[in-house]
């Protein structure tokens, strides 16, 4: 799938909303989608993991770290814990193993348990997140909302990362109102995704006044285009009209500059997104915000038997919509800076 329908499906599918409508005022900002997320049933999300396996030593351990470490990672755990391969899996993605991918949606193919759907395609989304991938994100957590909403307390973080998602293709106008959504429905989910939330908004608005934030945001989009090996004709007409915007910022700025009695002031707002994205402490989380060490290089510094049996072990054994996504991931992994 090209990144212009992966972008029209992420308009059409996120979180089971029809289509974006265009706000009464004629502004082309989409309207923040219906809530298709309900209250977390624990009653029913204990049954769910009771008919998963959960032993009842495992959910008398879920009762207690509910207080401990929240209900996401006590949700998360239990479900772990109920399931020793996905597991396995979750702890390979924990600990950078280029292979956590490749174990994650095994399991997930194997899976026919909306609760451990979910579960599943949450981390397989994230590994794709650290490792630059936002497009696999996307496909992996359109899935989780299309088809597991409402059983698990992740839904909360999956309509978080979706948005964060879209911001890194970048699609900002796709992520704008999506950030709100999740601000909306979500007012007591961890402070540390509403903070980065009300974050990313506040980066985004500022980007979008600056046609320099536009045109590198547009850039950045061609270059992943071109990385991916896509050379047709719309992504060669966009890289031509983004050359010739760069031709004319850079004629506006170096006319200004002849004209100007001196260097710039500096005085007014700065443009740029915050420099620093770290996030505040709060309560626990499932996994972490920031980016692990990079994947790409781990995959680089392995050796060629290891590579070459994962890259067997994709595929054999996993039907063709599965192979073919991790297919995609593993050559970008291959392709990524410093791995040429």
């Amino acid at each position: 799938m090209t990144s212009a329908r992966r972008v029209a499906t992420v308009a059409a599918l996120f979180l089971a909303a029809a289509v974006l409508a265009q706000d009464p005022s004629g502004s082309p900002e989409p309207r923040t989608p219906q809530n298709p997320f309900h209250p977390f049933d624990q009653a029913k999300f204990e049954l769910l993991a009771e008919k998963l396996g959960a032993s009842l030593a495992q959910r008398e351990t879920f009762a207690k770290q509910i207080v401990e470490l929240g209900m996401t990672r006590a949700a998360d755990n239990l479900v772990r814990a109920a399931v020793p391969a996905f597991d396995a899996a979750v702890k390979m993605a924990e600990n950078g193993d280029p292979a956590a991918a490749l174990e994650l949606t095994k399991v997930l193919a194997g899976a026919e348990d909306p609760l451990l759907q979910a579960h599943v395609r949450y981390h397989l989304a994230r590994v794709f997140l650290d490792s630059d991938d936002p497009d696999r994100a996307i496909e992996v957590l359109n899935d989780y909302l299309r088809l597991n909403l409402n059983v698990s307390p992740l839904d909360a973080e999956a309509a978080f990362f979706y948005p964060q998602a879209l911001a890194e293709i970048p699609a900002p106008e796709l992520a704008l109102p999506r950030f709100r959504a999740f601000l909306q429905w979500f007012p007591d989910a961890s402070e540390r995704f509403r903070s980065a939330a009300h974050q990313r908004i506040l980066e985004i608005e500022r980007q979008k006044e600056s046609r320099l934030h536009q045109l590198a945001d547009g850039m950045k989009k061609t270059t992943r285009d071109l990385r991916n090996k896509k050379t047709d004709k719309p992504v060669q007409t966009d890289q031509e009209k983004y050359l010739e915007e760069l031709d004319e910022l850079i004629e506006m700025y170096q006319e200004m500059e002849k004209q100007s009695s001196g260097p710039p002031s500096g005085n007014g707002p700065s443009q740029a997104p915050a420099a620093n994205s770290a996030l505040p402490d709060g309560e626990s989380s499932v996994g972490k915000l920031e980016h692990r060490p990079s994947l790409a290089d781990r995959w680089g510094n392995m050796r060629d038997v290891e590579r070459k049996k994962i890259e067997a072990d994709v595929q054999r054994g996993l039907p063709p919509q599965y192979r073919k996504m991790l297919e995609e991931y593993y050559k970008k992994l291959g392709r990524a800076p410093g791995n040429q």
